[in-house]
């Protein structure tokens, strides 16, 4: 072989090389993009699993403690002393907090609007009681949430879903 055929060889050699390399690069970043994609996945599995673990902990809440399910019926009703009063408000605080939870999560991309509105359920909107607390307590909570639980309300009063 003479030197210039060394050249064109060495030269097919190193565009081989280079496409093999671009190859094995794009084979890489494909993996990686689906390794990202399964640990996002399971970061939206953990916090889906922690906002499910609260209303979890809300129903046994009321399962094992009579006071505490007593605070909980009248949370959808009435109540009717000072410390039951109170006892209502954070009932309610909690179940709002809980709500305000779900959406930062749905803002986040961690939950879809169906995982949303699920973990809303419990957040008594149509009784008097959390009405009441929420007029009186949204400032409490951010405007993107403060909007979206009013137009559920607003749509609820009107005889539609809760969004």
């Amino acid at each position: 072989m003479n030197r210039q055929q060394w050249r064109d060889l060495a030269e097919a050699v190193g565009f081989i090389a280079i496409i093999a390399s671009l190859v094995f690069v794009g084979i890489e970043s494909r993996n990686s993009t689906k390794q990202s994609m399964l640990n996002t996945q399971a970061l939206e599995i953990a916090a889906y699993q922690a906002l499910m673990s609260n209303i979890d902990g809300i129903n046994t809440l009321s399962l094992e403690s009579q006071p505490a399910a007593d605070v909980l019926a009248k949370v959808y009703g009435v109540g009717e002393s000072a410390t039951e009063q109170f006892q209502i408000n954070r009932a309610l605080y909690i179940l709002f907090r809980h709500g305000d939870l779900a959406f930062f999560m749905y803002e986040r991309g961690a939950i879809d609007e169906d995982r949303l509105r699920s973990a809303l359920a419990p957040i008594p909107i149509n009784s008097e009681a959390g009405r009441e607390f929420w007029e009186r307590r949204k400032e409490a909570f951010t405007k993107n949430y403060r909007d979206y639980v009013d137009r559920r309300i607003a749509n609820s009063a009107a005889g539609g879903e809760t969004e």
